[in-house]
Order: structure tokens, then C-alpha cells, then sequence
């Protein structure tokens, strides 16, 4: 009974999110080692730490499902238009999310970034929160996040350099729930910064600011589905997914309105909010045709600088 006991533990612990992430990654190294030499990919494996990166991706695919099952059902309740879910583009922001939500870009990329700026941001840790009860930090961080992503989205529509890079992300013609996560590493580098600066500034312990951080996770995933929720008078409050589908429409009248990421308080103040009864026609950015594949995408931004500096040369 004992043995048969500890065979059942063993068996249901493959199922457990860190024993199966472990038990993957040791699958993944072993087929690498039948490719390149053991050795080269013992250590291919520890550089982009592997076991993290699978669990990472395995917590997404679980969120996304999630998402996916929540809004979906809501949008067939609501009969909103699901087309979005059928197409190439869908697929492709996916991949954004698991590369993102995955862990790829924390490993890959960020890790690097933060390493290096780690130092140099300590004259930034003032902590000046840092004696007060949680739920102040959470209000008070939100607040000044939200804030600051308000004039930083503000500054990647009116700041041409910016823009190019971010019209990655608006060049999406038909969004999901998933969308918000379609966007250039340099955009995802600059938000990151801006997220990481006022927790050091204020002083929220991490364990506390990444409930918001899902938080907002699950706000941007509402906001860029296709319900026509306006939240009511909660519309000049909160960000509502027709408030932000107002921010992607190609109809003139909406260019540079509702930047507001969670709080839309911050359009209605600073003169950028614009009030609509239904989500706009259509979504995307006139003349600019979303590119067929990430590896364009990703190229897009260059592209566009580079034009706009040969102009500049003429």
C-alpha cells in the first residue's frame, strides 16, 4: 500500500505546474543533446533557464484559456462580432502574448536591461511609502502608473519616433481580448520603465504591486474585446472596452483621443476624452496595412524611420 501510495503521489505531482515545467525541461535538453553535445545543451539550458521559461509559458496558456473562455462567453451573450477569433492576426498575437506573459522577453531580454540599470536606479529607491499599510500602497501606486502611462501613451501618438513603434500595435484591424499584448520589444522596454521607476520612488514591495499588475492584465484584456460595454456613468471613470475601441478607430474625430489606460478620468481632464454610444465602424490606422507576419512587424518601425529620415534628407 505504501508503494502504490508513493507511485499515485508521484504520478499526480507530474501534473503539478513546477514537477511537469522541470520534467519538460529536462525532455527539451535531452532532445538538444541528441542535436549538439550534452554539454552545449546543459548549458543552452541553464542560460535561458529553461524550467523557468516553461512553467512561465504554462502559466499563460492557463491564463489565456481563462481569458479566452470568460470573454468569449460574454461576447456570445452580448452577440458581439467574433470574426476576430478565426483570424491570422489572432494567431499572431498570441505569440506575442506567450512571448510577453511567457517569460521569453523577462529572460531573454528585460533581465538583461534590468541587470545593467539596476545600479544606477538606486539614488531612486526615496521608498517614500514604504511605512504605510498595503492597501495605501496599492491605491497610490495605481493612481500614479496610471497616471504617468496616461502622458506616456499620449507621448507615443505625438512623438514621431514613438509612433512608429507603436503603430504596431494599432495597425490590429479586427482585435481581441488578446491584442493588448501586440506590441515592438522597444514599446514593451519603454512601459516596463516606466512601471519599474515609481515602485522605487515609492516603495511598494513587489508582493504587492503584482496582484495590479493582473489586475490590469485582466482590464486591458476587457478593454480590447469586442463588447460594447460602456461601463454607463462609469464610462468617464473607468476604461471601457467601447471607450478604448474609440482609441483604435480610423474615423478622423477619434485620432488622439481616450489614451487612458485603466483610470479614463485622465482623458476627460486633460481634454482627450471623447464620449461615443457605440463602438466606431471600423479599427486599425488608414494607410497603414497590418504587416502579414510578426518578423515584418517587427521590421515596420525601422522601416518607417528610415523613410521619414530620407524625406527629411531631401
Amino acid at each position: 500500500m505504501i508503494i502504490q501510495a508513493d507511485s499515485i503521489s508521484r504520478f499526480v505531482g507530474l501534473f503539478r505546474l513546477r514537477e511537469l515545467s522541470a520534467a519538460a525541461a529536462d525532455g527539451v535538453t535531452a532532445l538538444l543533446g541528441q542535436v549538439v553535445p550534452p554539454e552545449a545543451a546543459a548549458r543552452f539550458a541553464a542560460a535561458v533557464q529553461l524550467p523557468d521559461l516553461i512553467r512561465a509559458t504554462l502559466n499563460t496558456v492557463v491564463l489565456v484559456a481563462i481569458l479566452l473562455t470568460v470573454i468569449y462567453l460574454l461576447e456570445v451573450l452580448n452577440r458581439a462580432d467574433r470574426t476576430s477569433y478565426f483570424s491570422r492576426t489572432f494567431l499572431q498575437d498570441l505569440l506575442y502574448a506567450l512571448f510577453y506573459q511567457g517569460g521569453f522577453y523577462t529572460i531573454l531580454i528585460w533581465s538583461a536591461i534590468a541587470n545593467a540599470l539596476g545600479p544606477r536606479l538606486d539614488f531612486l529607491k526615496i521608498e517614500v511609502l514604504s511605512g504605510l499599510p498595503g492597501p495605501v500602497h496599492w491605491v497610490l501606486y495605481w493612481i500614479t502608473v496610471d497616471f504617468i502611462t496616461y502622458w506616456w501613451h499620449r507621448m507615443l501618438h505625438t512623438w514621431a519616433p514613438l509612433w512608429a513603434f507603436h503603430s504596431v500595435h494599432h495597425s490590429q484591424e479586427k482585435m481581441s481580448f488578446i491584442s493588448s499584448y501586440r506590441m515592438h520589444p522597444f514599446e514593451q522596454i519603454g512601459q516596463n520603465l516606466i512601471m519599474v521607476v515609481p515602485l522605487l520612488v515609492l516603495g511598494v514591495p513587489t508582493f504587492r504591486w503584482l496582484p495590479l499588475y493582473a489586475a490590469m492584465n485582466i482590464f486591458e484584456a476587457a478593454q480590447h474585446s469586442a463588447l460594447n460595454w460602456g461601463y454607463g456613468r462609469g464610462y468617464f471613470v473607468f476604461v471601457s472596452p467601447r471607450f478604448h475601441s474609440v482609441h483604435h478607430s480610423t474615423d478622423p474625430k477619434h485620432y488622439n483621443r481616450n489614451y487612458a489606460k485603466i483610470l479614463s478620468l485622465w482623458d476627460f481632464l486633460f481634454g482627450t476624452g471623447v464620449f461615443e454610444e457605440h463602438r466606431p465602424a471600423r479599427l486599425g490606422v488608414e494607410g497603414l496595412p497590418v504587416p502579414r507576419s510578426i518578423k515584418e512587424q517587427l521590421a515596420a518601425p525601422f522601416r518607417i524611420l528610415s523613410r521619414r529620415q530620407e524625406r527629411g534628407a531631401e
